[in-house]
């Protein structure tokens, strides 16, 4: 499965994204709520919106979105 690895500003995780676009800091213990693909290009495709969302939109997210498989 692929996940959403949240980075700030630096490149350090923070989290992962959730099903309702907030970050989990206890990957663990809400498996069943992070957002997951089973395809790598469905998971570049939200990557790359919110990735670009943050560079275009004046008050867009505050983090960056990266693909990880585990």
């Amino acid at each position: 499965m692929w996940y959403l690895a949240v980075c700030d500003d630096t490149g350090k995780c923070i989290g992962f994204l959730k099903k309702d676009k907030t970050i989990s800091s206890d990957p663990d213990s809400e498996m069943e709520n992070l957002m997951s693909f089973k395809k790598k290009k469905d998971t570049n495709e939200l990557a790359m919106q919110i990735n670009l969302g943050h560079v275009l939109i004046k008050d867009g997210c505050e983090y960056r979105i990266t693909p990880v498989k585990c």
